[in-house]
């Protein structure tokens, strides 16, 4: 009696079942890969990662050849940015300028209303007229203002001459009316569009973004940036 021959129908079947089995893992391999480059690029932007910042002609505090660069875009409207300038710059200015670690620069990034505009401009005629001890006389008093104030022109320069004379108030005033910062602003602006700036206030040590969760994060990271320089 012969012997009854495999069902080639099994073989095949096994065959297209291996096959199926195979593309589905190339498939999830493709998968993890481009999950994988997704993600590398949505945090391609890290603290870790350097970027380049002009800071020519933008006021700062500090030794202008000290190893660590702090930057802080901010708006004179937002409600962080006032408690960041009353909470956290003391111990920026206490622990890091006076000492010698960083350099501390200010880069307007108005996003709130007109008002944060204003504030903007106004604040980079008086940088224009009277250089960095005037600008920060007057970015003082302007983040010490009540948030819900308008920023009119009177206001303004109310609040400049709390800080400085009345002919060098009247200088900045003319510098502001005839639109002279209106590129100051707009290179702010647009270095914070490059960086990537989503909101205020940002902070970058040495060009590179600053994610940490509190002051002592921020000391630790000037503290390692120090370390690279020297």
């Amino acid at each position: 009696m012969a012997k009854k021959k495999k069902s080639a129908g099994n073989t095949s079947g096994a065959a297209s079942k291996a096959s199926k089995v195979i593309v589905w893992v190339v498939l999830a391999i493709i998968l993890l890969v481009v999950a994988l480059v997704l993600i590398n690029n949505y945090t391609g932007s890290s603290s870790d990662e350097a970027q380049d910042i002009d800071y020519s002609s933008q006021p700062f505090l500090g030794d202008e050849n000290a190893p660590v660069k702090i930057v802080e875009f901010g708006d004179y409207k937002c409600i962080h940015c006032q408690e960041f300038h009353h909470n956290n710059f003391p111990v920026i200015d206490q622990e890091l300028i006076e000492t010698g670690k960083a350099s501390f620069y200010f880069m307007n990034m108005p996003v709130i209303n007109a008002d944060s505009e204003k504030g903007a401009e106004f604040s980079e005629a008086v940088y224009q007229v009277l250089g960095d001890d005037g600008f920060w006389k007057f970015h003082d008093v302007l983040f010490a203002e009540d948030l819900n104030t308008s920023f009119t022109d009177d206001f303004l320069m109310d609040k400049l001459r709390e800080v400085v004379s009345d002919e060098e108030a009247e200088e900045v005033l003319q510098v502001y009316q005839n639109n002279g910062t209106d590129d100051a602003v707009s290179t702010d602006t647009e270095l914070a569009d490059d960086l990537g700036v989503q909101g205020t206030p940002t902070i970058f040590v040495n060009g590179k973004l600053f994610e940490g969760q509190d002051m002592n994060d921020l000391i630790d990271m000037v503290d390692e940036e120090t370390q690279e320089a020297n």
